[in-house]
């Protein structure tokens, strides 16, 4: 193959990653559905981008450090104190007896669907056992379960990718005759995994609490750590790397000796990048016509999954747990299958190859399930969830963060005109004082930055993703504010971020970098000229209240002598007043006046 070949497929394999990923945000559907067609048409249908011819033999292990890396970052998010016993029993359930019963279903449904003999028939089972984060996590931001089913389907979305994984080594190591003990390969694959993972994270952990690992480092050493800890896992056993990956993100998520908020932020942001590549190659790889011939039998297989086979677990798993009648229909109506089938598939399919099994079907077959599963799921979840009433609203609170006296006044405010309210002041001793007395009717944390950083607190609380629309940083402490910006820029997004201190030329820099077109959006100038006078005022003893339509003037606007701030809208809201907002019924403006001394 010629470079200047490899060059363009490499440039779309990047480039169709990333930007199909960029407009499936824009439509708000799931990544998925847009990155196998465009695979498909670069791949097989226009013959530009040929990954085995590109990367040789090392496509298959490339692939697999990049699921690898994924699962290093599905395990970051698996934290024990999100796990009510409830929801931690039904997820063991999901991915044991769970796992067991899809696999019996589908390699039933194989055997008659299909006609092939039983140890493909249990491969091909064993492939469909997974779901995955990089299909659920989309899927669960555009359906909003409320809690516990959201991480009841993260977690599962996690774990069973490696089991899954586990179940196809033992059935490919039965058909290649390589093992006749197959079920002994699996709990070696997990053994090995499960060692080399919890290594790599207590050396991670002691180096970085000695700090042995330079500022700046700390992500990719625990990066480098994970892939080592793959690499040695797949040399010892097929897919003990996954098993390492995800227990190494797993511990450390779960220790308490050292921060892991950089190596979070560099996970969250390869992982786009890594899904984009994958799914691209993959499926520039897929036979269409091989997908034309199965497609009757592989959709009836999808019918037996989504029908059958995912309402019975689930109604099972969830038994006696306490949970709703519909939160288990909801559970029951989402398992996509993702990266994981793919690319275990694709390198399986090798595998028969190479021993001169013939099984065309399956690579074919898995793609018409994953594509057939993230269109049903993904359409037809949001809209479940809002006609079994257990979606949560859109975010519309606000979090504000900061060591600034009237952060507290203002938090005060608005929740008194009924917005949802978060503060955040790490380290504050006053804040601590005020909220230990149990004068604070909302939720706050001063607890350490680092923490925070950690989105500890928040995902604790599962109280930001799911309620926070607007961040304030109440701060004049650059080091703070960009540490506010790091740990809060991907949940609420840079045009719902304001910076309102003596720094405001960081507020600046983000306008005119062209992240956010904030001087459009604030018709009342609150980050131009007027943020000045708006601090003055602060700082000679003028506060934060909330005012109704009943004691705003009859031509709109503001009493004299006071500056308008925020309006609540009244179904919580939030937004930026103009100069002559005119409130109506439920709604309030918040105001910066002279304070109201208490008789």
């Amino acid at each position: 193959m010629s470079s200047e070949l490899i060059y363009i497929g490499l440039g779309l394999i990047i480039g169709l990653g990333i930007s199909m990923q960029w407009l499936a945000k824009i439509f708000r559907i799931p990544g998925i559905l847009l990155l196998l067609p465009a695979g498909m048409i670069a791949g097989p249908v226009l013959g530009l981008v040929k990954p085995q011819e590109i990367f040789g033999d090392a496509l298959f292990p490339l692939v697999t450090i990049g699921v690898g890396i994924l699962l290093l970052k599905g395990g970051l998010e698996l934290r024990l104190n999100n796990l009510q016993s409830g929801v931690s029993r039904s997820v063991w359930r999901l991915v044991t007896s769970g796992a067991v019963l899809t696999l019996a279903i589908g390699t039933a449904a194989a055997l008659l669907l299909l006609n092939v003999p039983f140890p493909l028939a249990f491969l091909l089972s064993a492939l469909l056992v997974v779901s995955g984060p990089t299909v659920v996590g989309p899927i669960l931001s555009f359906a909003r379960p409320k809690e516990p089913v959201g991480t009841v389907l993260q977690w599962e979305g996690i774990i069973i990718d490696p089991i899954g994984a586990a179940l196809a080594v033992a059935a490919i190591s039965f058909i290649t005759a390589e093992n006749p003990n197959p079920f002994l390969d699996i709990f070696l694959t997990m053994a090995v995994g499960v060692i080399l993972g919890i290594a790599a994270a207590l050396s991670y952990t002691y180096a970085d609490r000695t700090r042995n690992i330079p500022k700046g480092l700390s992500g990719l050493i625990a990066l480098m750590l994970g892939i080592v800890v793959i690499t040695v896992g797949e040399l010892i056993f097929s897919e003990a790397g996954l098993f390492a990956a995800l227990t190494m993100g797993f511990v450390i998520a779960n220790q308490r000796l050292t921060p892991f908020g950089s190596i979070r932020v560099l996970t969250e942001t390869l992982e786009p990048l890594i899904i984009g590549i994958l799914f691209i190659m993959l499926a520039a790889m897929v036979d269409l016509s091989a997908m034309g011939e199965y497609l009757l039998p592989a959709l009836a297989l999808v019918a037996v999954y989504v029908l059958i086979a995912r309402p019975l677990v689930a109604f099972l798993a969830t038994h006696g747990l306490g949970y709703s009648r519909a939160q288990r229909i909801f559970i029951g109506a989402l398992h996509p299958r993702g990266i994981v089938a793919a690319a275990t598939a694709s390198l399986f399919a090798l595998n028969l190859t190479e021993v001169g099994v013939d099984f065309p079907g399956m690579v074919p077959i898995v793609f018409i399930v994953i594509l057939s599963t993230v269109v049903i799921y993904g359409l037809g979840t949001p809209v479940l969830s809002r006609v079994l009433n257990i979606s949560d609203p859109e975010p519309t609170g606000i979090a504000i963060y900061g060591e600034q006296r009237w952060a507290l006044d203002l938090a005060s405010a608005l929740h008194s005109a009924g917005a949802t309210v978060m503060l955040l002041a790490p380290g504050s001793k006053r804040l601590q004082s005020v909220a230990d007395s149990g004068k604070i009717p909302f939720e706050s944390y001063t607890g350490s930055l680092v923490d925070l950083g950690d989105e500890e607190i928040l995902n604790d609380a599962h109280f930001f993703k799911m309620k926070i629309a607007w961040l304030l940083i109440a701060s004049s402490n650059k080091d703070s504010i960009g540490s506010a910006e790091d740990a809060f820029i991907d949940s609420v997004g840079p045009e719902n971020m304001i910076i309102f201190g003596t720094e405001r030329d960081m507020q600046d820099r983000r306008v005119f970098e062209g992240k956010i077109d904030i001087l459009t959006k604030t018709p009342y100038g609150l980050f131009g000229r007027m943020e000045d006078e708006l601090l003055e005022m602060l700082e000679n003893g003028y506060s934060f209240r909330a005012i109704d339509s009943r004691e705003q003037p009859k031509d709109g606007g503001t009493p004299e002598g006071t500056k308008p701030f925020m309006r609540v809208n009244s179904d919580g809201t939030l937004a930026v007043p103009g100069s002559d907002s005119r409130l109506g019924d439920g709604e309030f403006l918040i105001i910066i006046a002279q304070k109201i001394e208490s008789a």
